[in-house]
């Protein structure tokens, strides 16, 4: 434990004192006591001790010592509860992802779904974004920040192919632990599907000496929901994502964004038949226990976020204590008063 203010510690000095005050002052009024009474008569003249005296005092200097100890304004690290959840957006900005038979057009869509969706998850889960059309890329890493989230999904704009897998990959990249405990296999399968990415991912933080290495049963609870039109044509393969995901205790979401029959779009000074097809969609999310779903409603959106909101956790964390202290001593010279007058007819 620490203080704020360590120079207030001095006012502890006075607690001793005031013990020192009370044992000369009874010294002293029994000694005037004997004086006016007969040795004989003395115990009748100061009445037989009663242990119950000293509890309101014992009560009354715990109190003065906590509210002193709270002026100093001590914090200390202890154990309070966290949610340990972390929730990844992945949206697909292909080309095709504007096609209008979900007006707007879909990936307008699937930002408005998405946007639903954070209005449902508890402030206290981590959101991270991830975008995927010729590789995945993770936008925003996972943070309680919504207004800095909604921001960068605004600002998503539509590129080319369709890296579903790629995008699975990245939001496992991002959420906590994944990386350290999926390893090689996890940083291979990126490289494979982006050239610029290294065979080997980022550098990951060795354990302390005597830590053991973190395994799935120490990963906090994570989910990606994906939003696309499940037309998949380059990038990683995402049977091989979702195997990594289930390794990885993620569950994908998938939010099929689109309408059966496709939709007609301009494209290089022609029209051509954007396709739909959710197949693949559906395998992911069966593959990873999560749910595919064919629009994002209110409900579905509040049950994601309620399933998020229980995954909470302890960790220490650094905390100023005076609030408990005052609190503290103020209820035991309380105590010590309400005794005193139950117990004496008197408050001193």
């Amino acid at each position: 434990m620490t203080f704020t203010w360590p120079t207030m510690l001095a006012g502890l000095a006075a607690v001793p004192l005031i013990i020192l005050g009370l044992i000369v002052a009874g010294r002293r009024q029994r000694a005037a006591r004997a004086r006016f009474a007969d040795s004989h008569l003395y115990p009748l003249v100061a009445g037989p001790p009663d242990a119950r005296q000293r509890v309101p005092l014992a009560l009354y200097l715990i109190g003065l010592t906590a509210l002193l100890l709270a002026g100093a304004r001590p914090v200390a690290a202890i154990p309070l509860p966290v949610n340990r959840a972390t929730l990844i957006l992945a949206i697909d900005t292909s080309q095709s992802m504007m096609g209008e038979d979900v007006p707007p057009n879909r990936l307008a869509a699937a930002k408005a779904a998405a946007t639903m969706l954070l209005r449902h998850v508890p402030a206290s889960v981590a959101v991270g974004l991830v975008s995927f059309s010729d590789t995945g890329t993770i936008v925003v890493d996972p943070t309680t920040d919504r207004r800095r989230v909604l921001g960068a999904m605004e600002g998503l704009r539509p590129q080319q192919s369709t890296a579903i897998g790629s995008g699975v990959l990245e939001g496992l990249q991002a959420l906590p632990g994944r990386r350290e405990v999926l390893g090689e296999r996890l940083a291979r399968l990126r490289a494979q599907s982006d050239p610029f990415a290294s065979p080997f991912g980022p550098p990951t933080i060795p354990p302390a000496p005597g830590q053991k290495p973190l395994t799935a049963d120490d990963l906090a609870p994570g989910a990606i929901v994906l939003f696309s039109d499940g037309i998949e044509n380059t990038g990683a393969d995402s049977r091989q994502a979702a195997q990594l995901a289930v390794e990885g205790r993620v569950r994908v979401h998938t939010v099929a964004v689109g309408r059966d029959g496709g939709s007609v779009m301009p494209f290089a000074g022609g029209m051509v038949l954007v396709p739909f097809d959710p197949s693949g969609l559906q395998l992911l999310a069966q593959q990873t226990g999560g749910q595919h779903l064919r629009a994002l409603d209110e409900a579905t959106a509040r049950r994601i976020g309620h399933e998020l909101g229980r995954a909470i956790g302890w960790e220490r964390r650094r905390t100023e204590l005076a609030a408990l202290f005052a609190a503290g001593g103020g209820v035991l010279i309380a105590a010590g008063a309400l005794a005193s007058l139950a117990w004496f007819g008197r408050v001193p």
